[in-house]
């Protein structure tokens, strides 16, 4: 595991590698989100069931290749994002089913962190879950991180950072019947 600033991480080739660091909510650990055997990773370094799927951190709005939009979904995206709000969105074909569980949708965040969104702007989507044991509470410190996943990990990223600790809320915007799925940070009523 080699630890390193933000700018530091610009200058690698993040393919076949996993990184960590802080978004606005928790840190996340992720990938590209093409990269299979890093995502196979990622769930064995969680012990997380292969049927819990990934969210992609996005650098903007523009997911129009990806996603079903309409427009309440589209109100709410501009309205909280960039923020602690993922939306479920049903899913095109560009999207591999590996990577969402073989559902036929896809949780997309697009964070309000400058970390974040600079790694993003550079890599591109990213697969991502929060850095834990599946079921625990999300580590929140490079110490802590470093200890239980510093063997799994190729990059972490050791910049200060403001973390809400709180989980984002989960917002399913698949139907027309949109519904919560977990009340985080951003508090939204439907």
């Amino acid at each position: 595991m080699e630890k390193l600033t933000v700018d530091e991480l610009l200058n690698k080739d993040i393919n076949n590698k996993i990184i960590v660091f802080p978004t606005d909510t928790v840190y996340g650990v992720g990938c590209k989100i093409d990269d299979r055997e890093s995502i196979n990773k990622i769930y064995q370094m969680k012990a997380r069931d292969y049927f819990k799927p990934f969210a992609i951190l996005t650098p903007n709005k523009d997911l129009s290749d990806y996603v079903i939009l309409n427009n309440k979904s589209k109100d709410i995206m501009d309205k909280y994002w960039p923020g602690a709000l993922t939306i479920i969105f049903k899913k095109k074909k560009t999207i591999n089913d590996f990577l969402t569980a073989n559902l036929d949708t896809v949780g997309f965040r697009m964070p309000n962190s400058k970390i974040a969104l600079t790694i993003l702007e550079r890599f591109g989507l990213l697969a991502t879950t929060s850095i834990n044991i599946s079921g625990e509470a999300p580590l929140n410190n490079i110490e802590d991180i470093e200890r239980e996943f510093g063997e799994y990990i190729d990059y972490l990223v050791v910049d200060k950072a403001e973390t809400s600790n709180v989980s984002s809320t989960v917002i399913d915007c698949s139907n027309e019947c949109f519904k919560i799925l977990r009340q985080g940070d951003i508090k939204i009523s439907i």
